[in-house]
């Protein structure tokens, strides 16, 4: 029966980077750009991204891929160049380039972000806000700030607030809505008295933006900004100052309001229900009734306190202000009795904001806020067998208060997904991980099927935050099945399928990655690889029998080594040097130096000795007992021994629970080999076929089997050719190290050809291994010593990691020591230029693999 497997989902909202430059027009984009994400949930936490001369700002790019947008939407106009390394740094589901505002360039509409997949409403949030609200009279439970079409809503308003008119595009309240929530539309008296306006009778007005403001401050009014945060997990940056206060942004030029809306992600998760950032205009600064509602607001909904449980902490921040105007600022709301500490602050610009690597690597992304009492774990496991999973549906927690089909809840949402992998898993992680590469995107591997499939085409599938597997979906189409692919198949759609029709799209003005070759399929050396690890039970009990000194020199002994020792190398070479004074080169077209060169390899594969055909067990023991004294004097071990434990004879023993683990595996049999009297033919019974009477395989003479016999064993002939030939110990071992290495996941494919044209027969380069280790791609180079390296091997794998593009580009030496130093230093600065790591890895703690217990996996 397939084993079964785990899974992990996650539903969360669909998260948008937005790159803009500052310009003519940038601020109406911004305001296009803040009614959108007002509109969705989680869209308060998308990220604002500036840019500078065309290109993303150098110092936004760490704290971009940490972000990992789902969508990239972009007022630049990026080149070829510029995209391509978007993709491949964060391999969004969709790049989209809106462009002018065309012949409206002042109107907030004309910049409208457009998505194929319209993302689930912030309003879907008030069906549950309702039930936590206290209603204050008559009324609906929540009452949501909006502007008449007759009133022009000011920046102060749709910046901090939103209003429903400008984020859903309509005037319109559903009706199966209006029981629990309604508008709280902003409509001056004289447009409501004029019939010639429309406006209706019933309708929930205030006169102006500051009775707005004053309803919000004392919690009669909410707001889309509010909506639009609820319920939404984000990722929690831990930035210092920018963490620990509530933001109170001066000022309405571009890099104040890209502060503004940026500082709103490094809140701690746990106030994600109250606004925490804030912005004001230095007129509103001077305006004492304007200051009194303020304070009043600060003094009500600021918690922010640097985690340390104390007084809330404020700072008045601005790009555009100096130090003295904010300053007053200050002094003129302590005047006003603002509570808790405040300071002032003047802020160069927007890349002050900018998290450290620090932080961002330490980033999380924590619970939801407000899922009640006992709230849903972030990640809802599920089991499935190979190769198709039938998930649990995963619906965001607050949709259950929704009604049915009711219009806000019809949006589409993400829900990352976590397989467990049936391969060997990480040495201290537990269970091993499908986690994905961004450079290396096999995303779209995995087939999902969604119920009720809908007529238009859906956001792709993505490598999700973690290299989680993410999926778009709404609760009209929930996922069906997702089928997960085997490993290969990944490694090769990820490098040969991914971007074959990048050109066709760049037609219709997608620009996307190119598919890095044409084809890829196993190697002939693959088999070997596969045949061995198939043979000994895979990976790990391979890596325990083939990479034990003593084990390693029993089938070395065999035959069973991957390359000639240097000694045994060195009288041929001694040959070659004493030709090159009157033979330069050999010219291998010609057949008499084909010849010459022939007779030089036969003179030198006389000097070599045969390997044996089989080991005595009593020579065994003996080795045995010889490695152990030795490996005793090499690790003296302090104190004494328990002397009720017979330590020498547990250590004695695993000699022969290792050989029939092996035996078992037919790695190794175990036989007794007898000559013939009448032929002298060599017979060889294996333990199976020992019975009383022996025949001769060639004469059939018939001897009695011997009362004592002296066993031998003797290795199969496979593997054998494997470790000999084709560098099976070499590959064994590099994927031991990098399994070691790995914490949460480890995936590989064996050897593989590569053909770099449609039509191409023979490959045109071939990798020993593809690794996909916590999401980092790996290609391997492997050779089992540095006399079998050449520098042509090096320049071979620098040129096939500039076209592959893997996060690390690996030289894998099983022997100590470093040559060709000069190759591997251009190798190294090479691949830096074009952004891939380069790693020469040779055993040097390969000792701590010897033991004076061998290894019996059974």
């Amino acid at each position: 029966m397939a084993r079964e497997l785990r899974g992990w989902a996650r539903p969360r909202p669909i998260r948008i980077a937005f790159l803009i430059q500052e310009g003519e027009y940038a601020a109406v984009a911004l305001d296009a750009i803040f009614a959108d994400c007002y509109s969705r949930w989680g869209g308060r936490f998308s990220l604002v991204v500036p840019c500078i001369d065309g290109r993303i700002s150098q110092a936004y790019w760490p704290w971009l891929e940490t972000f990992d947008p789902d969508l990239i939407y972009s007022y630049v106009s990026l080149s070829r160049e510029d995209i391509i390394e978007l993709h491949e740094r964060l391999c969004p589901a969709k790049y989209t380039f809106h462009g002018t505002g065309g012949d409206h360039p002042d109107d907030p509409s004309s910049y409208r972000p457009s998505y194929e997949s319209k993302p689930l409403s912030s309003l879907s949030t008030i069906f549950r806000s309702a039930r936590y609200t206290r209603v204050r009279g008559e009324g609906a439970a929540v009452q949501i700030i909006d502007s008449w079409h007759t009133e022009s809503a000011t920046r102060f308003l749709t910046d901090n607030f939103g209003t429903y008119r400008s984020s859903q595009g309509s005037g319109m309240f559903p009706s199966d809505a209006t029981g629990i929530a309604s508008l709280l539309t902003i409509v001056s008296p004289d447009a409501q008295a004029d019939r010639h306006r429309g406006v209706p009778r019933d309708l929930n007005a205030i006169p102006n933006e500051m009775a707005a403001f004053v309803a919000f401050a004392e919690g009669q009014a909410t707001s889309l900004a509010m909506a639009s945060q609820l319920f939404a997990p984000k990722l929690e940056i831990q930035a210092g100052r920018w963490s620990g206060t509530f933001n109170l942004v001066v000022g309405d030029s571009f890099p104040d309001r890209v502060m503004f809306w940026n500082a709103r992600l490094f809140i701690p998760s746990w106030l994600d229900s109250d606004l925490c950032c804030f912005r004001i205009t230095p007129e509103q600064a001077e305006d004492n009734d304007f200051v009194q509602v303020l304070v009043s607001l600060i003094n009500r909904r600021n918690h922010v306190n640097r985690g340390s449980g104390g007084q809330p902490q404020l700072a008045i921040r601005s790009c555009s202000l100096d130090p003295g105007h904010l300053d007053a600022i200050r002094q003129r709301l302590a005047t006003a009795r603002l509570w808790g500490a405040v300071q002032a602050e003047a802020i160069t610009g927007p890349d002050a904001l900018v998290p450290t690597d620090e932080a961002l690597s330490k980033a999380r992304e924590g619970n939801r806020f407000g899922d009640g009492l006992f709230p849903r774990a972030d990640w809802m496991e599920f089991v499935w067998t190979r190769p198709t999973a039938r998930p649990l549906a995963t619906t965001p927690d607050h949709l259950v208060d929704a009604p049915p089909r009711q219009v806000f809840a019809q949006g589409y949402w993400g829900t990352d997904y976590l397989f467990e992998y049936a391969g060997p898993g990480p040495r201290f992680g537990g269970n091993n991980r499908w986690i994905l590469s961004r450079r290396w995107r096999m995303a779209q591997a995995f087939q999902v099927r969604l119920a009720n499939t809908p007529p238009h085409a859906l956001m792709p599938l993505r490598r999700s935050r973690g290299g989680a597997l993410a999926v778009f979906h709404n609760a009209d189409h929930p996922i069906d099945t997702i089928t997960v692919p085997i490993a290969d198949g990944a490694f090769y759609f990820a490098l040969a399928q991914d971007g074959r029709w990048a050109a066709r799209a760049e037609e219709y003005g997608q620009i996307e990655p190119p598919s890095k070759v044409d084809w890829a399929n196993p190697s002939n050396e693959a088999r070997y690889l596969a045949g061995v690890l198939g043979m000994a039970g895979g990976l790990l009990p391979a890596s325990s029998f083939l990479l034990h000194p003593f084990l390693r020199g029993f089938f070395a002994r065999l035959g069973g080594t991957p390359g000639l020792q240097l000694d045994k190398v060195k009288p041929t070479v001694d040959r070659l040097r004493k030709l090159a004074p009157r033979l330069p080169a050999f010219d291998l077209r010609g057949e008499t130096e084909r010849e010459a060169l022939g007779a030089l390899i036969v003179k030198a594969a006389k000097s070599l000795k045969n390997p044996l055909h089989f080991v005595k067990y009593e020579d065994m023991k003996r080795g045995w007992k010889e490695h152990r004294a030795a490996y005793q004097a090499a690790h003296p071990q302090p104190g004494k021994p328990d002397p009720s434990v017979d330590w020498d004879k547990l250590e004695e023993d695993s000699l022969d629970a290792s050989l029939i683990a092996m035996r078992r595996r037919q790695m190794v049999f175990q036989g007794h080999q007898w000559t013939c009297s009448n032929c002298h033919h060599r017979n060889w019974v294996d333990l199976g076929g020992l019975v009383p009477e022996l025949c001769c395989e060639v004469c059939k003479t018939v001897v009695q089997a011997p009362v004592a016999i002296d066993w031998l064993f003797r290795p199969n002939e496979f593997l054998i050719e494997s470790l000999r030939d084709h560098s099976v110990l070499s590959l064994v071992w590099v994927l031991t190290v990098l399994l070691e290495r790995s914490r949460s996941s480890f995936i590989y494919t064996g050897p593989t050809w590569f053909g770099f044209r449609p039509d191409s027969e023979e490959p045109d380069a071939e990798a020993d291994l593809l690794v996909l280790s916590d999401g980092q791609a790996i290609l391997c180079e492997v050779k089992s010593s540095w006399h079998s390296l050449r520098g042509s091997d090096i320049r071979d794998l620098v040129n096939l990691a500039k076209l592959l593009r893997p996060d690390l580009a690996l030289l894998a030496v099983m022997e100590s020591g470093i040559e060709l130093q000069a190759e591997l230093t251009t190798a190294k600065a090479d691949l830096e230029e074009v952004g891939v790591g380069f790693e020469l890895l040779i055993p040097h703690a390969e000792a701590h693999r010897d033991d004076p217990y061998l290894p019996s996996p059974d």
